[in-house]
């Protein structure tokens, strides 16, 4: 890419972009100037929130969520309509009050000579600015919608005017001296509260620090620095005060629900106990440890007195048996083991009785009365041990069956132990729980009623609202840079768009992209109409200049013919006014200039241009004459213009004809061409554009050269696809390019200054301050 080149095809446009560039940087500058800047005012305050733990009931611990980082609820209170609204009325923001001068409008101002008093609802105030200036007499009050003038007379505010939602009245510091203030304008500007909400609500900014966990930033945007470092004191107090006030309602409600707590419990820990006490009376239980061992041992003295009533009956039924069987002079056994005092000693009453009766009868016969006599005793005395065993034995039975009822009901109570002391524990368990939790809540409502006594906010200040005095709207360095960028953007952005859509033909780059491979022969400059016909062999106008430059050009396309015979230059374009009619007129007298012969013939016949160039009439004889007249002899028809050059000779078209397609394929004109070259030197020939009729296709195979015109900034680049067709079908020979009409100021980007810079020089024409070696 070229930089230069398309840095020169913008800079052409310079005073556009001078032009810009002061719109845009005065602009800026009477906007910095008019407009008040705006200043940040910022405010950082800290939450502990593990303090509010202390009052809590039940603390929960997460990781997933840590209550030091959830600083929401707050953030949302504070841009809460309810919590702004506050603000609003505390700072009055319905009314703001400005200072006039020439350059800033909107000028806030902390204290002014006068007291606003609305003599309405706030929340009901119109949205209105008001002009105010104080007069010798009292106030002059300009509404600046509707341009309404309001007199108010005096100053103490007494008279209220009909239309104004305000009385005025001065200052007590003012009302002393009021001609100091004669001089100043003032401005106000009323709006409802929901306006002025809506208002504060957009200027600030409420962010929580990520980098420390529990800070708050509170920032306000505002041209009044004084007015919102006071908005954000109220907040912070208005805030400090609301966690005050939760706090308190937070300790109210704890304690109610605490005692309302207390007491319930209370009444399920007597129920708890009192079901102990019923189940320790109905199961006669004093202690459960010593009901286990009472019951166990029971268990086991029952069980031990069955398993001996059950051996003494044994002991009893085998004393019966043992006594039936024995015979009545052995002696009864005294070891049964029996635990019968009364049987134990008739057994040895009747052993002893029976020893007596065996020391009788070794000293008597069986037959003794006293013999016989004890035995009888001994008999009746053993039947008497029967029947007391027998009485001992159903003593025994009975004994038994009350034996194993009582060892039945211990053994139902020892079983039924693990029940009790399951029930038991479930009862202590649920009395201990009701106690635990009892004793907890009492002392939380201790801890609730102590931090009460001492309620405090958990909110410090870290730093107090501090405005920065670097404005950070307007900021003149970025405004002023800016409006530098949009300077020259706009006029390049305008410009490139023109160029982008521009489909003109302006240089050699722009012609090769459609016609390939065909040479370019030189560039025609724009001259004005005074230098048209300067062109003589000594002139050194920029027009002679060109076309001999032009005439070297074609001389390179132009074969050497062995017969000498003159050269045919056919000056064609694409459609008419691109000026091929005044490029031939300035080649033919440029070669003829060379001491050439050279024949100009107009072939245009439809449209000719070349009688204007010699000052001939329209309608003078010429080309179509001879064409349409075989027997007229075309030399007869020229024009010799010694003027410009005595080896020049014209052949005009002549007075246009209806049908001049078949004059020009006649064999007149193929003759004429014919007869001329044996003549001349050169044959230039004007013809018609070749992409409006057929003329010129139907001649070119006449022409040694075919010199195509374009126009500068004036031929579609469109229109030469048309052309590059003819060229590559051979229609048209030997063709050679030519740019007509270049304005060289303009086109300098393109290329064409270095071509001509050896004529700035030489002619000693001052070169424009633009334009570079």
């Amino acid at each position: 890419m070229d930089f230069k080149k398309e840095f020169l095809k913008y800079f052409i446009y310079w005073p556009w972009f001078v032009l810009s560039l002061l719109i845009c940087l005065g602009a800026a500058f009477v906007y910095i100037k008019m407009v008040p800047p705006t200043y940040q005012t910022l405010a950082m305050i800290f939450l502990d929130k593990k303090q509010e733990d202390k009052s809590k009931i039940i603390t929960i611990s997460t990781d997933q969520k840590s209550n030091d980082e959830n600083l929401e609820d707050e953030i949302r209170l504070i841009m809460s309509n309810e919590f702004l609204l506050k603000i609003v009325k505390k700072t009055n923001l319905n009314i703001s009050y400005y200072q006039k001068s020439l350059t800033v409008h909107n000028n806030f101002v902390k204290k002014v000579p006068f007291i606003i008093s609305p003599i309405i609802s706030i929340d009901s105030l119109p949205q209105a600015s008001y002009d105010i200036k104080i007069g010798s007499k009292g106030f002059i009050i300009t509404n600046i919608e509707n341009e309404k003038i309001y007199n108010i007379i005096g100053y103490e505010g007494k008279q209220s005017t009909l239309g104004l939602p305000f009385e005025i009245r001065l200052s007590p510091t003012a009302i002393s001296n009021p001609s100091n203030f004669y001089d100043s304008e003032y401005k106000i500007t009323i709006e409802p509260t929901q306006v002025a909400l809506k208002n504060l609500k957009s200027s600030l900014i409420v962010l929580s620090d990520q980098e420390s966990k529990g800070t708050i930033e509170i920032n306000h945007i505002g041209s009044n620095p004084v007015r919102s470092r006071k908005i954000l004191n109220e907040i912070i107090t208005l805030l400090n005060n609301q966690i005050v006030s939760n706090k308190q309602k937070s300790f109210i409600n704890t304690v109610t629900y605490l005692n309302q707590r207390i007491k319930s419990f209370n009444k399920e820990k007597d129920s708890i106990q009192s079901v102990k006490e019923k189940f320790l009376q109905k199961n006669d239980i004093l202690v459960m440890d010593n009901y286990i061992v009472e019951k166990t041992a029971q268990r086991s003295l029952k069980s031990d007195n069955y398993n001996l009533n059950q051996k003494q009956i044994s002991l009893t039924k085998f004393a019966i048996s043992d006594i039936k069987k024995s015979s009545n002079s052995y002696s009864l056994g005294t070891d049964y083991n029996l635990e019968a005092p009364t049987v134990n000693q008739m057994l040895l009453n009747y052993n002893s009785r029976l020893m007596e009766s065996e020391i009788i009868l070794q000293r008597a016969q069986k037959n003794n009365p006293s013999y016989i006599s004890l035995m009888t005793q001994l008999k009746i005395q053993k039947q008497e041990i029967l029947n007391t065993l027998e009485g001992y034995l159903n003593f025994l039975n009975q004994t038994n069956k009350f034996n194993t009822s009582e060892q039945n009901i211990a053994t139902s109570k020892a079983k039924s132990i693990p029940t009790k002391d399951k029930i038991l524990g479930n009862i202590n368990s649920d009395l201990s729980m009701k106690e635990e939790t009892y004793l907890a809540l009492l002392q939380k409502r201790e801890e609730a009623v102590l931090n009460g006594a001492i309620l405090e906010s958990n909110m410090q200040i870290l730093n107090y609202p501090e405005t920065n005095y670097s404005a950070i709207f307007p900021q003149p360095k970025s405004f002023m840079l800016g409006s530098l960028l949009f300077g020259v953007l706009i006029p390049f952005g305008i410009i490139y768009s023109k160029l982008s859509l521009d489909t003109k033909i302006h240089n050699e780059e722009d012609l090769q992209k459609v016609l390939l491979n065909v040479p370019m022969l030189g560039y025609i400059p724009k001259i004005s109409s005074d230098e048209k016909l300067d062109n003589t062999a000594n002139s050194r106008s920029l027009i002679a200049e060109a076309t001999r430059s032009l005439v070297s050009n074609i001389s390179y396309l132009i074969q050497t013919k062995k017969d000498y015979a003159g050269k045919i230059i056919m000056f064609t374009s694409s459609i008419q006014g691109e000026g091929k009619s005044f490029c031939a007129f300035h080649t033919a007298i440029s070669i003829s200039n060379l001491n050439k012969k050279v024949l100009l013939i107009g072939v245009d016949l439809r449209n000719p241009q070349l009688h204007d160039y010699f000052n001939v009439d329209r309608n003078n004889s010429g080309l179509t004459d001879y064409l349409s007249n075989k027997n007229e002899d075309w030399k007869g028809f020229l024009k010799k213009e010694t003027s410009f050059s005595n080896n020049l000779d014209v052949l005009i078209a002549g007075e246009i004809p209806p049908n001049p397609t078949q004059l020009l394929t006649n064999s007149n004109f193929e003759r004429l061409i014919d007869e001329a070259k044996q003549i001349y030197d050169y044959v230039i020939l004007d013809t018609a554009p070749v992409q409006m009729v057929s003329d010129t296709l139907n001649l070119s195979h006449l022409a040694d050269v075919t010199v195509f015109v374009v126009k500068y900034d004036y031929t579609d680049k469109s229109s030469l696809g048309k052309v590059n067709n003819f060229i590559n079908k051979e229609q048209l020979k030997n063709v050679g390019i030519v740019i007509n009409s270049v304005n060289m100021k303009k086109a300098y980007g393109y290329g064409y200054g270095q071509d001509y810079n050896y004529q700035y020089q030489e002619l000693n024409l001052k070169k424009p301050w633009y334009k570079f070696t």
